[in-house]
């Protein structure tokens, strides 16, 4: 058993110090204090998006892994392998730090061919520790990686996660962004279907959560008109929005796949719904 303290001015005798660090240090002492993830703020921190061809771009942004700071201060673009000719797989863009190479980088981790492939495991030990900013799903004989192919994973904490500690406030305007197209492609795709759509209305609610590991919400708590068969659900936690992967629907009851560790989370609940304003 030993009792570790930090840190205090070394004090030199016949050209020995009393107190010495190193990175070990710095990294144990900051890793209590900041979690594991992708740095919030501006919303784009590190998000991956479709360029041309083959290519991906991964966003200007901060990353945290166990008390070591990436630090990406342009877009960066990463080419995604050629496609297969009768079997699709999934890759995972990553970023992480070697502590044998002494180095954090973002690269493509290529995933296995298959019919229903699966993504890449993630490497955590003591050499390398690996966080994912997305999956890119790569269909046989595709000659270009689409906005759809790409699976935003910063906001799942098993994945990666949103740094937590020392934030202060989180951007939300390319969130919102993304929800706006969205509304705007299911408004289109559904507008012939019907006759008269009198009014389209968004409804938020939000909720914090008050134990740790909570995973199942029902939305009529939150969002009493709700509808399971016509309304449109989104949802964010910390205001990072999550991808249909990252949780389940059913009749009107959502859990999670990962479910929130701590508590005080900020969960949106925004429901897109048509309504008679007369009524």
């Amino acid at each position: 058993m030993a009792i570790n303290y930090y840190f205090f001015n070394a004090v030199e005798s016949g050209g020995t110090y009393d107190r010495e660090y190193n990175a070990e240090d710095v990294t144990s002492y900051l890793d209590g204090l900041v979690g594991n993830g992708v740095f919030p703020t501006p919303s784009t921190s590190l998000q991956v998006r479709a360029s041309s061809g083959m290519n991906v771009i991964v966003g200007a942004g901060s990353g945290w892994i166990n008390g070591h700071k990436l630090v990406n201060t342009a877009d960066l673009t990463l080419t995604i392998e050629a496609s297969d000719v009768v079997l699709n797989r999934i890759d995972s863009v990553i970023f992480y730090v070697d502590h044998t190479a002494r180095e954090m980088g973002i690269e493509v981790k290529e995933g296995t061919l298959g019919a229903t492939p699966t993504a890449p495991a993630l490497q955590r030990d003591d050499e390398r520790y690996e966080m994912c900013l997305a999956q890119i799903y790569v269909a046989k004989q595709a000659a270009a990686i689409t906005a759809a192919a790409i699976t935003d994973t910063r906001a799942n904490s098993s994945l990666c996660g949103i740094v937590q500690g020392l934030i202060q406030q989180i951007d939300t305007t390319t969130l919102w962004e993304q929800q706006q197209a969205a509304f705007d492609a299911w408004f289109e795709s559904v507008r012939t279907e019907f006759q008269e759509v009198l009014a389209i209305r968004r409804i938020e609610a939000t909720y914090q959560t008050v134990n740790s590991n909570e995973d199942t919400f029902v939305i009529t708590d939150h969002v009493a008109t709700y509808s399971y068969a016509y309304d449109i659900l989104d949802i964010y936690i910390n205001g990072l929005h999550l991808a249909p992967g990252e949780y389940t629907n059913t009749n009107g009851t959502v859990t999670l796949a990962t479910p929130i560790v701590s508590p005080g989370a900020v969960i949106t609940f925004a429901v897109t719904q048509g309504y008679d304003p007369n009524n």
